[in-house]
This record gives structure tokens, sequence and C-alpha cells, in this order.
């Protein structure tokens, strides 16, 4: 009975997985993000393997304490090394390794939810894993997310196994592709100590974990604490909302009030767990923290990708209470699939456009311009530009080219009045060349 029950498991965990890498990969060959676009410039596609590390700066208008916080060790350092061996800079190649590590999250939860709680309660769960815009999102492109997400599921496996070294391991690199895996960290200490067992045991994987990501991510925050890099604190006062929403579907609508409720009732079946209140007590206090206190300039939903699946278990168990809740779990993930396949295969950003429309200003021997900032992303496809940081230097342009939202509103909107013709390059977020 077993036997035919892990088998099953397992069959339904590893075709989802597969299925969510490969459609993760559609369309893999639009431009980088933003952030993506602004690690491969700076700590991927260079001469030294070390910048993975963030410990100069590549570009040099660009100080490394501008970019610093941009730097998720582990995916930069692996894609450096990819970097290094090929010399590859198509987006295909490094969407690879976040898509696998995805398709890992939703595959080994589906098999483990299955065993759980059955197969129609795994794969509900799977399938909202899979189809959630927030993990979507952030595991089709040059980011860590996927890779601390799949660090944290392993690593709580194997603290509920009493597998200490792999613990160990995986939560520091886990830690290492994004340091608010962290927080899964803290989660089972307070598990640990509220249950009054188990705790001496782990300490030692527990500090080798500390250590490993905290070696991995010691360079970019030296920098950015001595060299005062962080930019001044912000108060977003929807930030514990927006957290709970895209959590569970957001934007897309739909999803949004049938994954809640359902999460909701899961919840309401674990309600004697201890690891959900200490769990729910860690999360809380260190929003609290960072949404009270610190308040970071730069705190998004995406930086706790990791509880996706925690609440993929509350589905599973709230659909093995409930079978007829598994309908609404798999109306949500329709839904959210409807909600994000306009955007699915675009161009995040009109970068490789506007890299095309720069090298042929360059080749016919003028000088294409950017705004200063754009160039930490339109470096990921191009160096034929000059930087221009003040309305002065403008005069030196024969054309201004503007790829993002981040540069200085001043100065582009000059630069509109001093170049009026103005060609569009379509994306979501469109760049436009300007022209005398």
């Amino acid at each position: 009975m077993w036997e035919t029950s892990a088998r099953k498991a397992t069959i339904a965990g590893a075709v989802l997985g597969a299925a969510t890498f490969a459609v993760y990969m559609v369309g893999s060959n639009r431009s980088f993000g933003y952030d993506a676009a602004a690690t491969f410039a700076n700590f991927i596609g260079t001469s030294s393997i070390w910048d993975a590390f963030a410990v100069r700066s590549v570009i040099p208008t660009i100080p490394v304490t501008q970019v610093a916080t941009n730097d998720q060790v582990l995916i930069s350092l692996v894609s450096h090394v990819i970097f290094s061996l090929t010399g590859s800079r198509s987006e295909v190649v490094y969407r690879v390794i976040p898509a696998l590590a995805a398709g890992g999250v939703v595959g080994i939860s589906t098999t483990v939810l299955t065993r759980r709680f059955g197969l129609l309660a795994g794969v509900c769960a799977g399938l909202f894993i899979a189809t959630n815009p927030l993990f979507v999102d952030n595991s089709r492109d040059l980011r860590g997310y996927s890779l601390a997400a799949l660090g944290s599921v392993v690593g709580t496996l194997a603290l509920d196994r009493r597998r200490f070294v792999p613990y160990a391991i995986v939560m520091g690199l886990a830690i290492a592709a994004q340091l608010f895996a962290v927080v899964v960290l803290a989660c089972h200490v307070a598990w640990l100590l509220a249950r009054r067992e188990g705790f001496r045991e782990f300490l030692p994987a527990g500090l080798v974990a500390v250590a490993i990501g905290v070696a991995a991510n010691a360079a970019i925050y030296f920098e950015e604490l001595t060299r005062h890099g962080l930019p001044p604190p912000f108060f977003n006062p929807t930030f514990p909302r927006d957290l709970i929403l895209f959590l569970v579907g957001a934007p897309v609508l739909l999803p949004v009030g049938l994954w809640l409720a359902t999460a909701g009732l899961g919840a309401w079946t674990q309600r004697r767990r201890l690891w959900l209140w200490t769990t729910v007590a860690v999360v809380a206090a260190v929003v609290a923290v960072l949404w009270l206190g610190l308040r970071p300039a730069f705190l998004y939903p995406r930086f706790f990708v990791f509880l996706v699946p925690g609440l993929a278990y509350l589905m599973a168990a709230a659909i093995k209470r409930w079978w007829v809740l598994a309908p609404v779990v798999v109306a949500g993930a329709v839904a959210a699939v409807v909600g994000q396949a306009p955007t699915y295969l675009q161009d995040p950003l009109a970068l490789p456009q506007a890299a095309a429309a720069v090298e042929k200003i360059h080749a016919s021997g003028q000088t294409a311009c950017v705004v200063h900032s754009d160039e930490q992303v339109l470096s990921a496809y191009t160096s034929d530009f000059k930087v221009v940081t003040s309305a002065d230097q403008l005069s030196g342009c024969d054309a201004v080219v503007v790829v993002s939202w981040g540069v200085d509103l001043a100065l582009r909107d000059e630069a509109a009045r001093e170049f009026p013709g103005l060609t569009t390059l379509p994306a979501y977020y469109p760049a436009v060349v300007l022209r005398r």
C-alpha cells in the first residue's frame, strides 16, 4: 500500500515539476528585467569571478554601493561560472537554473504533500505554487528567489528528518541565494525552542548555515554599511497587506479570494500544530521590525516568496479535510494563468532593441547617450554609449536612449526638449530613442 502511494506521489511530483520547468522556459528569450540586467552587467558578465560577490565597481559611473544589494550571490556565482566557460550572453542560458529550481520546488512539494494528504490535495497544492504570480514572476528571470525557495523546502524536510549536515549546506546556500531565507532558519529555531527538543543537536548545523550565508553576503553589506550606500528609510504603509495579497495571487484578483479562503481553512485544520504558530510569530515579528522599525527603502513581497510552499501545505491540509475545495484551488490556478498570459512572453524592458539602436548609431560614427543610471542595465547588452549626468553634456550627443524609469527625471525631460524626434521601442516598459 505504502509503496504504491509513494510511487504515485513521486510520479505526480516529477510530472508537475517537469511541466513547471518547461512552461517557465517558454519565452525565456525575452529581455532581462531591470534587476536581472543589472545583475548580469555588474556581477556576471565581467572579467573576474569575484565580481559575483559585489567586491568592486564594474561600471565606472555606477558605485558598487548603488547596486550591491541587487546581488543575489549564489545565482551570480553560478551564472558567472557559466559565463566564464561559455561567454554566452543569451537570456535563455541564464534562465535555466532559476526555472529548474522552481520546478524542483513544485515537484518536491507535490511529492511530499501527496504522501501526506493524498493525490488530489498534493497536486492542487503543486498547481497553486506553479501558477502563483509572485512565484512565477520571480522564477523566470536571472534572480535567486526560486533557489532560496528550493533550499528552504529541502532544508525544512532535512530538519524534519534530522539530517543536519544536508540541512547546514542547503540552508546556507538558500541564504546565499536570497538573504531573506534566514527567516526560514529563524522559524526552525523558534519551532525547536518551543517544542523543547532537538535544539542542541540542531545548533551546529544552524550556525554553519548562518556562516555560509554571512560569508556569501559579507562584501555586500560591508560596502553598504561602511560606505552608507543604503538609501534613506522609507515607510510603506500598505506593506503587510500587500505581502498577504501577493502571497495568494495578486495582482490577479480572482485567485486572491479563492486561495486566501482555502489557506485560511487549512490554517484552521492545523491550529493545534506548534509549527504553525511559531512560524506565524517569527514572520510577523520580522515584518514588524522591517515595516515599523528599520523601514528599508526597498521592501517587497517577493522577498518572502519562500512562504508560498508553506501556504501550499495549508491548502493541501484543507483539501484533505474538505475535498470540495480542490476545484476552488484549481479555479484559482486557471484564473492566475489567464491573468498572467497577456504579458508572459513580453519583453519587460526594451533592452535588446535599445542596444541595437545604440550600436547602429555608433556604427554610423555618431554618439549615442544614455541618462545616468540606465547604463547599469543597458550594459548587459552593449557598451557603445556615452553616459550623461548633467544637461550641459547633452550637447555632445547625437541621440539619447532612455530605457527605464530609474533615471534623473529632470535630465530626461531636458533631453526630450533638446531632442524632440522620438522613436518608441516596444516592451512592457517601452524605451525611447530621442534625436534632434
